[in-house]
């Protein structure tokens, strides 16, 4: 009877607090990347981060705190990516974000989109961190546009759009549809037709249209 080997732990090595946190988060990172929240176990964790299943607990009181961490840790590197896009062109700033949003969310799953296909955590962590996001995405945008007035239909338009995109980006990863390509043309340009409809409503909308690069 042929018997599978065990799998193989990485060796357990002592480490700082900060940098044994952030190895378990980096460990639950890929591991939440690749695998379905349910089937990730806490020994899984441990054993991925070479860590006893204690340093869980002691740092995030089990599964849940750890996926809620790396979650923020992954959307803060999405956040990270559309600054530094919008900092380097300035003129072409949408752009360059949406380039941003897809490569983070390409490489990292776990963050925004991930989140969209995940049943509510206990005390809805994962909708609570969402909508962090998305608010965060949401002041980033407003800080560009520079409406006069603060007004409650380009917030919401902007929401909205934000939502779409997240839906977009969810498709993508799924399906590969529409493509990558396809979509750094769509999502700007849903933007602007949005914003277009938006401004026959609310005047401080047609004043930021001009900001919007082609």
């Amino acid at each position: 009877m042929t018997h599978a080997k065990p799998v193989a732990r990485p060796p357990r090595r002592r480490l700082p607090p900060d940098d044994r946190r952030d190895a378990l988060i980096a460990a639950a990172l890929d591991l939440f990347n690749n695998s379905l929240y349910d089937d990730v176990s806490v020994d899984g964790l441990a054993a991925a981060a070479g860590a006893s299943r204690t340093l869980i607990y002691h740092y995030f009181g089990g599964k849940t705190g750890l996926f809620v961490a790396a979650v923020r840790q992954a959307g803060d590197q999405l956040l990270t990516a559309i600054d530094a896009a919008a900092a380097a062109d300035p003129d072409n700033w949408l752009n360059g974000c949406i380039e941003a949003f897809l490569g983070s969310v390409d490489a990292n799953p776990l963050g925004l989109t991930t989140l969209l296909r995940r049943g509510s955590l206990p005390g809805g962590a994962d909708r609570q961190i969402l909508d962090e996001i998305r608010a965060k995405i949401l002041k980033r945008i407003l800080a560009v546009l520079d409406p006069p007035t603060d007004s409650a239909v380009l917030r919401a338009v902007l929401l909205g759009w934000i939502a779409m995109t997240e839906t977009l980006c969810t498709q993508w990863l799924q399906d590969q549809q529409p493509t990558r390509s396809q979509l750094r043309t769509l999502l700007p340009e849903l933007l602007r037709a949005t914003l277009a409809a938006a401004a026959w409503h609310d005047p401080s909308v047609a004043a930021v249209l001009s900001k919007i690069p082609r």
